[in-house]
């Protein structure tokens, strides 16, 4: 009972959070590729050193966003057998407060909680460093093109014209760069969702003929 109502409450609107966010996935892309591709008619082969700067980023932004949904699967199945605990208190509650049971029962869950909250806040960090390097990139990004391309040819000069129009451009970059890690998680969480429902949709049937009813 405590697994359906949490793919109902919780999993179900993941999935439908998720949706709106989907088409970041490729017009997010194309921003950035389009900026890239001014930024190489303004300063030249200096963009490679931001376009390195994101490549390297990537990788420890897929890593993280890996542990994540490790830690949302723990998270997820710790949630469900607490619900359940909870569902079991609230239906037989006449019996434990008949044998008084309340103080066992509410330490069992506060300890079923405790480990919830401990996989939520190392998630949470998780997110933070996932935020942190892609708040960070376009400073390393403009920091290491405009550094490049003035360390390239001494006749390349940082006027404000080449300045003010590529940092215009790299600050196009930011909303998809920012917004990236936001939807990484949100992807993250559709897809944990999404895996739970299949896998209760798909479970087994329940075998009529091994349940009797006694009508005496």
């Amino acid at each position: 009972m405590g697994e359906v109502v949490n793919l109902m409450a919780v999993d179900a609107q993941r999935c439908v959070d998720c949706a709106p966010h989907l088409h970041m996935a490729w017009t997010g892309v194309l921003t950035i590729i389009a900026c890239m591709f001014f930024l190489w008619r303004i300063i030249g082969v200096a963009t490679l050193a931001g376009m390195a700067v994101l490549i390297i980023l990537t990788p420890v932004n897929v890593a993280i966003s890996k542990k994540v949904r490790t830690l949302q699967l723990r998270q997820m199945k710790v949630k469900d057998e607490r619900v359940k605990i909870v569902n079991e208190v609230l239906t037989g509650m006449k019996v434990l407060k008949l044998y008084a049971w309340e103080p066992s029962f509410r330490d069992y869950i506060l300890a079923i909680r405790e480990r919830e909250m401990t996989l939520l806040k190392t998630a949470a960090l998780w997110n933070a460093s996932t935020s942190f390097f892609w708040l960070c990139s376009s400073f390393l990004v403009s920091f290491a093109s405009f550094g490049v391309f003035v360390l390239l040819d001494e006749r390349n000069v940082l006027t404000p014209e080449i300045a003010f129009v590529a940092s215009a451009l790299f600050n196009v970059m930011r909303f998809p760069i920012y917004y990236t890690p936001m939807m990484v998680q949100y992807i993250i969480q559709f897809l944990v969702a999404l895996k739970r429902i299949n896998k209760f949709m798909n479970a087994d049937e329940l075998d009529f003929s091994s349940v009797s009813h006694d009508t005496n």
